[in-house]
Formats: structure tokens, C-alpha cells, sequence
């Protein structure tokens, strides 16, 4: 009796011991949900906004080169490259150093047709053609055992030049040239272009929370929260039309907080206030919604696979991600309220790449990463204000090269990761200035790895 005794006592103190350990976590979750509860879409304190100085534009792209192997056809296409990309560097001379004509004149002369420019030889690479236009951020490296020269920073290229280049250069008709776009996240926006201000005209902002573009049309999405639209800007960055506007009919929208744009022509809109996503043709009309009350609470993010055939949903206030068919269809859910992996307190920003689904893990300060199926494939980061830590992350994008881009809104800042999760660097601080930030949310990276950030507070989108 007595080691029955003896047993019981020490049953019931391990279950005391459990459940107060069951309780104290049990504490930590509901003081997490009653923290981001009471914060909420707190997009009604957005501060009014000086009109800020526009500088001119400058994109960063850098070419990852490979051997020519053409003749004079090659000279002719090339010529016609640097010739339309030489144009855009007159009109940002402003921008660059000194000898911009001079290096012009030389890159010319080299392209000459008929000139012999050993192009054929397997050491000969399209960066010895760049380097006479810019020498700036150019390191040496080793390419199977030759030495090329990798230039970072083509400040002088913008969207138009390096989409005119990378055509011209597929017309070589060789399959072993190519080109591909990356940045060097540690010179990134030397001077980003800022678009926008505080007010309700086209062109104007109040609480912008997501970017998307479409590279098809060459157009830009901008999800202008607090006027219930999705502003459509051309590529010179002029707004051609808005898509929806206040209320809770099929095609209005009440607080959007996130755009996605595929390439068949849908634009997918989180409209949160209406517990819904909405679905337009890039064209601005309605085509049909998902979710509702009942089905969908506060639904933060929107993404989609490019080719249309699926979209995803973070359902912010159930704790899960919802994933449709292009017609709509729900074809399945994952993830529930926890501290677990796996588990959200409050999934917001989302993405898809390489089949990958990416969810910023707002106050679980994470991001977990997952199959289309949901599989827990890993995640990056933890709690904190140092390298690599977040204090509240909101969006997420993920580029050609797979380095993942995260909004932290509290700390105000862009955290940059490579593909395995490990920290580069981070981006921007507190204020109103030109690297300044006001509770960033939405992020977006485009087919040239240009970077997006929508700037809440301060009613404007950064270009970098």
C-alpha cells in the first residue's frame, strides 16, 4: 500500500509538472495571439507623407557570361545591344562617371564587322566586350579552370536594355550561350527609384502592402490597401488604370493586402476586410472570388504558379494555407495555430518557387518552407534584432537564383538570404528618407531581380 502510495504521489506531481508546463506554453500562445490580434491590419495609422525627391532611375542587373561563338552576325546583334544601352547611359550621364562617350566609341569600334575580335577563342567571353563600358564591382573568377571577368553592376542597364540584350544575344542561335540575370545583394541600390506619395489620385498612395508585375504586358501591380485598389502602372511608371474599389460586392474590395499576377492574364487579390480573394483579368475584369466569411478569415497573401495552374492563400487568422485549382477549387490545406514546425501564429506573406511554397511565420519569426503538398521541406531565422533575426517578417520573395528577400515591418529593413537559408545581408532603416523605411510589407523580385518594397507608412513603393 504504501508503494502504491508512494506511486501515486509521484504519478499525480509528473502530471502537476506536465500540465503546468502545458499551461505555460498554452500562455505563450495566447499571449502571441492576443498581441498580433491586437495589432491587426493596422493599416488605419498610416502618417501622411512629404512628396518625396524622385531621382532618376538606375537598375542593377549583372550578367553571368559564357563563351561567344559567332562571327559577324554576332557583331551586328552585339553592336546594336551596346548601341540601344549606350542611348539610356546618355540620358542617366548624370549617373555615371566621366569617359562614358569615349568608352562608347571603343566598344563600337571593337564590334566593327569584319574586324577580327577573337570571339571564336574558348577564353574569349562577352564580359571582355562590357568591361570597356564599366569597370566598376568586377572581380576574377574561375570557370573550369579559366579565368573570366564577372561584372556585378551594370548600373547603366534598365529593364528595356537588358531585355533588348538578352534577345539579342538568343538570336545567335547558339545553345550553349546564354545569359542570366543576378544581383550582388551587397552593392544593392546604390539609387533606388521611389515612386509615389500620400493622397487618393492615381499615382498617389494610402497604406500600399504588395507589389506584383507582369513581365508579359510589362506592366506593375501595386495593392493600394487603405483606397481599396490595385493600382496598374505601365513600365515608365505611369498608373493606366486601378481595379476595384470599397465595398462588398462580387467586384469590390474592402483592405486588400496582397496581389499576385500569373501568366495567362489572372490577377489574384487578397481582399482581406472581405475575407476573400479575388480574381480579375489582368484587364481589370471580375472573373469570380474564393472564400467568404466562414471560409476565409483575414487571408494576408496571395501567390500563384506562373503557369496558372494553382494559387495559395495564407488564411492569416485560421493559422493555415489553403491551396486552389485555377478555377478555384480548394484543393487542399496545411499548417494550425502553434510554436511546432509546421505550425503558424500568423502566416502572412507567401510565395511559390521552383514548386516551393515560402511562408513568413510572422510571430513564430520565421520562414518555413513547404512542398505543394505542405511537407515541412526547412526554414530560416529566429527571434531577435541581430543578423539573420526577425521581430515581426511580413513579406516574402524568392529570386531567379533562389535568394529569399523578407520584410521585417517592425524593424523596418529588407533581410536578404541565399538559397540555403543563410543570412547575407539586410537593408534600409527607420525614416523617410531614400534607404529609409515606415513598416515595409509587400516585397517582389522581377524576372531581372529587381526588388520591390511596398512602404507602408510612408505611401510609397521603393525600386532597387
Amino acid at each position: 500500500m504504501v508503494r502504491m502510495s508512494s506511486s501515486s504521489s509521484v504519478s499525480r506531481t509528473d502530471l502537476k509538472s506536465r500540465n503546468d508546463v502545458l499551461k505555460s506554453r498554452s500562455d505563450s500562445l495566447k499571449s502571441r495571439n492576443e498581441d498580433f490580434v491586437s495589432r491587426d491590419l493596422d493599416l488605419e495609422d498610416v502618417d501622411d507623407s512629404e512628396e518625396l525627391y524622385k531621382e532618376e532611375r538606375r537598375s542593377s542587373i549583372y550578367l553571368q557570361n559564357h563563351t561567344v561563338k559567332s562571327s559577324d552576325r554576332a557583331c551586328d546583334i552585339l553592336r546594336n545591344a551596346v548601341d540601344d544601352a549606350v542611348r539610356d547611359i546618355k540620358q542617366r550621364a548624370a549617373l555615371l562617371e566621366a569617359g562614358i562617350l569615349e568608352r562608347k566609341k571603343k566598344v563600337l569600334q571593337t564590334l566593327e564587322p569584319g574586324k577580327n575580335l577573337n570571339i571564336t577563342s574558348s577564353s574569349s567571353t562577352l564580359s571582355d566586350l562590357f568591361k570597356l563600358l564599366d569597370r566598376r564591382n568586377s572581380t576574377t573568377v574561375s570557370n573550369g579552370g579559366a579565368s573570366v571577368v564577372d561584372y556585378k553592376e551594370f548600373m547603366f542597364f534598365d529593364r528595356g536594355s537588358a531585355k533588348h540584350l538578352n534577345h539579342a544575344i538568343k538570336t545567335l542561335g547558339d545553345p550553349s550561350f546564354n545569359v542570366s540575370y543576378s544581383r550582388d545583394y551587397a552593392a544593392i541600390a546604390l539609387n533606388p527609384e521611389i515612386l509615389g506619395c500620400s493622397g487618393r489620385n492615381l499615382g498617389q498612395f494610402h497604406g500600399p502592402t504588395a507589389i506584383d508585375t507582369d513581365s508579359r504586358n510589362n506592366t506593375m501591380y501595386v495593392c493600394d490597401s487603405m483606397n481599396c485598389r490595385i493600382v496598374v502602372y505601365s513600365d515608365d511608371r505611369q498608373p493606366l488604370y486601378s481595379i476595384g474599389q470599397k465595398g462588398q460586392g462580387n467586384r469590390d474590395l474592402d483592405r486588400p493586402t496582397s496581389v499576385a499576377v500569373d501568366d495567362v492574364g489572372r490577377v489574384y487579390i487578397a481582399d482581406s476586410f472581405n475575407d476573400r480573394v479575388c480574381v480579375y483579368t489582368t484587364e481589370g475584369d471580375w472573373k469570380f472570388n474564393v472564400g467568404g466569411r466562414g471560409k476565409l478569415n483575414k487571408p494576408r497573401g496571395v501567390a500563384c504558379s506562373k503557369n496558372g495552374e494553382i494559387f495559395v492563400v495564407s488564411d492569416t487568422a485560421n493559422q493555415r494555407i489553403l491551396v486552389y485549382s485555377a478555377s478555384g477549387t480548394c484543393k487542399g490545406n496545411f499548417g494550425k495555430l502553434g510554436m511546432k514546425e509546421g505550425q503558424f501564429v500568423r502566416p502572412q506573406g507567401i510565395t511559390i518557387w521552383d514548386n516551393k511554397v515560402y511562408v513568413s511565420d510572422s510571430f513564430n519569426y520565421r520562414v518555413q518552407i513547404f512542398d505543394i503538398e505542405g511537407k515541412l521541406l526547412g526554414n530560416m531565422g529566429r527571434q531577435g534584432s541581430g543578423e539573420g533575426e526577425f521581430e515581426e517578417p511580413r513579406d516574402i520573395t524568392v529570386d531567379s537564383n533562389g535568394n529569399v528577400l523578407v520584410t521585417d515591418t517592425r524593424r523596418n529593413t529588407l533581410l536578404i538570404f541565399d538559397k540555403n537559408g543563410t543570412f547575407i545581408r539586410e537593408y534600409g532603416s527607420e525614416g523617410t528618407g531614400i534607404h529609409n523605411f515606415d513598416g515595409p510589407e509587400g516585397v517582389h523580385t522581377d524576372e531581372i531581380n529587381r526588388v520591390f518594397i511596398a512602404d507602408r507608412k510612408n505611401d510609397r513603393v521603393h525600386i532597387l
